[in-house]
C-alpha cells in the first residue's frame, strides 16, 4: 500500500473517531531510540525511516518533523506522499509543540498513549484534547508481523565487573534518599542493572522488560520463556522476582500509597497516569542512569581491548580500500559490507552497533545516509569515502568514523579535511576543571567551523554504553542544551563520549572523524581539580589529504603521538604481511 493511500484510510478513520489530527511516531513502550519493528508506526506510515521523526496528520495536511542528520534523506523519502518537512533546529520551522499550539488549539488529536512520553503527552494537553487511548495505526497496518523476541542470557562477573546484587544495594541506598521505590522502563538500564544481554531491538542486546524495586523486593516483567538458564539462576540469585511482561499493567493496577520514582520524560503516559492514580510520583531521574554510564575497572579494561581489535577491523578496511582503489569494481555497500567482514574475524564480535554509514562524495553530505544494494553509489573517479560503523563485542560497543581521500582532491577539500580533524584533536587534547559538561567542551571543536562562518548540524559527541546502547546518556559534548537529548551532564571520569566534528556540502562531500573518549582523572591544582581524555579508539587517519601546515605544532604533536599509540598497539594482534602498511600510514608528520 502506497504512503498516499494509507493516509487517506487514517483520515476515514480520524473523521470518525471525531478526531482533528493524528501524531504517530516509531517510539516503543520504553522510549528506546532504536525499537523492535513491530512499534515502527511512523516509518510504516510515511516512508522515512530515520532514526528521529515524528508526524502530524491532518485532514488537509500532513507533517513530519525530523532533525539535520536527516534533511536531505526526509526531502527524498517523502516526495510524492503529500507530507511536508519540518527542520528541526531551523529558523522558519516550529517545534511541533509550537505547531500545535499555533493552528490546532482546542481541536482533538489521537495518539497511542502507551508509545509516548508522559512528559510530550502532557505538554500537548496544554493546547488540544488528547486522546490517548486508542491506536488507529494498529487498524491500517493489518499485515504487521507479530512481536517477536531473543533469548535472554547473563552477563559473567569477568565481562560486567559487579553483580546484580551490589547493583541493586546501590540503587536502593539512592532511592532510599526520597524515600520512594523506583519503577523502570528504560530497557538498557534495566539490562545494565541484572546484568542480562537480549536480542529483542536491532543492533542493541537488551530485551523488552520493565522493573519496579523497592527497599526489600525488585521485580522485573519481560518474556519469562526467553530467559536461558544462566540468566534465570542470575536473576534467582539476586532475589529478583520474574514476571512475565505483560502483567506489568496489572502490576501497576495494584501499588497503593506509595511514593515511586520514576521518570516523566522516559515513561510513556498511559503508565505514569496509572501510577498517579493511587500514588504519589517523583518525576526524577532513574539513579541507573549514571551508574551506568560510569565505567567500573573491568568495563574499562575489556573495552579497551575491544577497541584495538575494531581498530585492527577498520585498518584492514583502510588497507583493502587504498590498496584496491581502481583496481577492482567498488561500492557503497559492499564496502560496508568489507568492514563487517573484517570485524567478524574476532571471536568476540557479537553485532553491528548501528547500520553502517559508508558513503562516496554527495552521499556523505547526508549525515546518517545507509546503503542499500538497490540505492549503492560506485565509488570511482576521485573524492572522499566516508565509513562510519562500529561493533558490539563481548566487552565493549564501538564506534569510529574515518574520511578517505581517493584519487585527485582539491585543495578546498584538503582544507575541510584538515579542519576537522584539527576540531577533533583540540577535544580530545583538551583539559577541563571539573564541573565542566559537554556545552563548555564543545565550544573548541566548533572554533575552527565558525572562525570560517561554518557549522555542523548535529552534536559534537555522544555517551556510549557498554555492550548496550551506542548512544547512551547523561553526556555528550553538544554547544546548546537541547532537553529531549538528556546528554548535558557534568563529565566525569568513567564516562565514555565520541568527539565527531565533521563537515557537510549538499551535492559535494562530507567528512567526519570520531574516535571515543574515556574521562580521566588530570591534575590537581590547589583546591581545584582536572580531568583529561583519554582515546580508546585505534586506528590510523588518512593523512593523505592532511595539510600539515595549518596543524598547530601542539597538534602535530598530538597526531604523531596517537599514531605511534596505534602503531605499537596494532602491530602486536596483526599479520606480519601488514606491519609495513601500518607503520606506512601511521608514519610521523
Amino acid at each position: 500500500m502506497k504512503t498516499v493511500e494509507k493516509i487517506e484510510k487514517l483520515r476515514k478513520l480520524m473523521k470518525d473517531k471525531g478526531l482533528d489530527a493524528y501524531f504517530i511516531s516509531d517510539d516503543d513502550k520504553h522510549s528506546s531510540e532504536y525499537v523492535n519493528d513491530y512499534f515502527k508506526e511512523r516509518s510504516y506510515m510515511t516512508s522515512f525511516e530515520g532514526s528521529n521523526g515524528d508526524a502530524l496528520i491532518m485532514m488537509d495536511k500532513a507533517y513530519l518533523w525530523t532533525d539535520g542528520r536527516y534533511f536531505l534523506q526526509a526531502e527524498k523519502d517523502l516526495k510524492n506522499t503529500g507530507i511536508s518537512l519540518m527542520k528541526m533546529g531551523t529558523p522558519g520551522y516550529p517545534t511541533i509543540t509550537e505547531y500545535i499550539e499555533e493552528n490546532l488549539k482546542g481541536k482533538r488529536i489521537g495518539l497511542n498513549g502507551e508509545y509516548l512520553p508522559y512528559s510530550f503527552v502532557s505538554k500537548l494537553r496544554e493546547y488540544v484534547e488528547v486522546v490517548s487511548n486508542i491506536d488507529l495505526i494498529d487498524e491500517i497496518w493489518t499485515d504487521k508481523a507479530p512481536l517477536k523476541t531473543e533469548k535472554i542470557w547473563a552477563l559473567p562477573l569477568s565481562l560486567s565487573g559487579e553483580s546484580t546484587s551490589s547493583k541493586l544495594e546501590r540503587v536502593r541506598e539512592k532511592i532510599k534518599e526520597d524515600g520512594a521505590s523506583l519503577f523502570l522502563s528504560n530497557i538498557d538500564d534495566i539490562a545494565w542493572l541484572y546484568n542480562l544481554r537480549g536480542g529483542d531491538v536491532p543492533i542493541t542486546p537488551v530485551f523488552l522488560s520493565f522493573t519496579y524495586i523497592d527497599d526489600k523486593n525488585a521485580y522485573v516483567f519481560l518474556n519469562k520463556d526467553a530467559l536461558l538458564k544462566d540468566a534465570k539462576e542470575a536473576l534467582k540469585d539476586a532475589n529478583v522476582t520474574i514476571c512475565d511482561y505483560n502483567d506489568v499493567t496489572k502490576f501497576l493496577k495494584n501499588l497503593n500509597g506509595r511514593k515511586i520514582l520514576l521518570s516523566k520524560r522516559g515513561t510513556n503516559y498511559s503508565f505514569v497516569k496509572q501510577i498517579e492514580e493511587n500514588n504519589e510520583v517523583i518525576d526524577k531521574v532513574s539513579p541507573t542512569v549514571l551508574m551506568k554510564a560510569i565505567k567500573n575497572d573491568v568495563e574499562i579494561k575489556n573495552l579497551i581491548d575491544i577497541h584495538k581489535a575494531d581498530g585492527l577491523a577498520v585498518f584492514r578496511y583502510m588497507k583493502y580500500v587504498k590498496e584496491n582503489y581502481g583496481k577492482i569494481d567498488m561500492d557503497e555497500y559492499s564496502l560496508a559490507e568489507k568492514v563487517l567482514e573484517f570485524r567478524k574475524r574476532d571471536k568476540r564480535f557479537y553485532e553491528v552497533s548501528f547500520e553502517s554509514i559508508s558513503s562516496w562524495n554527495e552521499n556523505g553530505a547526508i549525515i546518517h545516509y545507509e546503503p542499500t544494494k538497490e540505492s549503492s553509489k560506485k565509488v570511482e573517479g576521485s573524492g572522499f569515502l566516508l565509513l562510519d560503523s562500529g561493533g558490539q563485542y563481548m566487552g565493549g560497543t564501538t564506534d569510529i568514523t574515518r574520511t578517505y581521500s581517493l584519487g585527485n582532491v582539491t585543495d578546498e577539500m584538503k582544507h575541510h579535511y584538515t579542519m576537522v580533524l584539527r576540531s577533533h584533536i583540540d577535544v580530545s587534547m583538551c583539559k577541563f576543571i571539573k564541573g565542566a559538561n559537554g556545552v563548555n567542551i564543545d565550544m573548541l571543536a566548533r572554533e575552527p567551523f565558525w572562525a570560517e562562518g561554518l557549522d555542523y548540524k548535529h552534536g559534537t559527541g555522544h555517551g556510549v554504553g557498554y555492550m548496550l546502547n551506542v548512544h547512551e546518556s547523561p553526556n555528550g559534548f553538544r554547544w546548546q542544551k537541547v532537553p529531549e537529548r538528556s546528554d548535558s551532564a557534568t563529565i566525569i571520569p568513567g564516562m565514555v563520549t565520541t568527539i565527531e566534528p565533521g563537515i557537510y556540502l549538499e551535492g559535494k562531500y562530507g567528512i567526519r572523524t570520531e574516535n571515543e573518549l574515556l574521562c580521566v582523572e588530570g591534575a590537581k591544582v590547589d583546591l581545584d581539580e582536572f580531568y583529561e581524555f583519554k582515546t580508546v579508539t585505534f586506528a590510523p587517519y588518512d593523512l593523505d589529504p592532511l595539510n600539515v601546515d595549518e596543524l598547530t605544532q601542539h597538534e602535530r604533536q598530538w597526531l604523531n603521538d596517537y599514531h605511534k599509540m596505534v602503531f605499537e598497539e596494532l602491530s602486536k594482534i596483526c599479520d606480519e604481511s601488514e606491519i609495513e602498511y601500518l607503520r606506512y600510514v601511521t608514519r610521523e608528520v
